[in-house]
């Protein structure tokens, strides 16, 4: 699983559904998306086939997303399945938090190992703006109920967005001071779903982390720093601060992702348009052999870097299995992040 620029890939995010129970207007058009009718989305036995071609070529860690994965019935059934998959070392999920209170306890005795919740604002009404209608008291609920569970090494997830949240930085950064969290700083990335200008809305995490040295000295955790994260402790803070700069420092050089969509279409980069469709392969004779092959030329073929300089997205095919999506129905929701 090493590729052609000697990266090792051995992370994928498997999207379980592109069906949300929120409208982040970063995320999603106001009116919505046409949805995948169900008999498209992958069942969770094709989902575990899949992975467990993966994680014979050597992934290591799985992290299950959307749309919301908590709107997908039964869900701790899937975890619990690929609990079972040898060299799978690592099972993760994101979510936005609403409906985690019902779930945390049994995803976690099912075999989750760890949860990032996407939370944009600490205020109520900011909260129901950029998620159009949701609840902040439900996340922060979640966020309760997944650390009584057990769900210790929990990641808070905040989009940086300029004159909307970035005077909340501070009150961000004090979720950690006494709760063994770690908040994330994220760079809004252009994703096509354009409610916020993005030359207007761009607030770099290095900023972000330059408000955070502000509340003491910030000790930089050298042995944290396994992904695309600056991790950082306050000292005197229980818990960390993460800084992620995919536009102003990029990382792709240390890329290790793959991306399964809810319909089995297989990205190695989030921000190109080239798809392999895996669920295609299901169907033929010899799957995991045609599964392996397919994904390790996904791997062959993952671009250098993300073309968010560029001029729309990636164009070409792979092979037979292949397609492009065109750029205006790019949709983060139906990637899965």
């Amino acid at each position: 699983m090493i590729d052609k620029f000697s990266r090792k890939i051995d992370y994928l995010r498997v999207s379980v559904t592109d069906r949300c129970n929120l409208r982040c207007v970063y995320c999603m058009p106001e009116q919505g998306i046409i949805h995948k009718q169900p008999a498209d989305i992958l069942s969770f036995e094709q989902i575990y086939k899949i992975v467990k071609a993966a994680a014979a070529l050597g992934v290591e860690k799985v992290r299950i997303t959307g749309g919301e994965p908590l709107v997908r019935k039964d869900l701790p059934l899937l975890i619990r399945k690929l609990r079972t998959i040898d060299g799978l070392k690592e099972i993760c999920l994101t979510t936005n938090g609403v409906y985690l209170s019902d779930y945390a306890s049994a995803l976690k005795e099912a075999g989750l190992d760890r949860i990032n919740v996407s939370l944009d604002s600490l205020n109520p009404e900011r909260f129901r703006e950029i998620t159009r209608g949701g609840s902040l008291e439900a996340a922060l609920k979640g966020i309760d109920a997944a650390l009584e569970a057990g769900l210790s090494a929990l990641k808070i997830n905040a989009v940086l967005l300029k004159d909307f949240n970035s005077d909340e930085v501070i009150d961000f950064a004090f979720l950690t001071k006494a709760r063994p969290l770690q908040v994330r700083f994220i760079e809004y990335m252009p994703t096509g779903v354009n409610h916020f200008s993005y030359d207007k809305s761009f607030f770099s995490a290095q900023t972000a982390k330059a408000i955070c040295g502000g509340l003491g000295e910030l000790i930089p955790l050298d042995s944290c720093q396994t992904g695309p994260a600056e991790i950082f402790k306050i000292k005197g803070f229980s818990g960390t601060l993460g800084f992620i700069s995919p536009i102003s420092r990029p990382f792709c050089g240390s890329c290790n992702k793959l991306r399964l969509t809810s319909d089995g279409r297989l990205r190695n980069c989030l921000h190109s348009a080239k798809t392999i469709d895996l669920k295609k392969a299901l169907y033929g004779d010899n799957p995991e052999v045609i599964l392996s092959g397919l994904i390790a030329q996904a791997i062959e073929l993952k671009p250098k870097a993300h073309n968010l300089s560029q001029e729309g997205p990636g164009r070409g095919d792979f092979s037979d299995y292949a397609s492009a999506a065109e750029a205006e129905n790019f949709s983060m929701c139906q990637i899965g992040g």
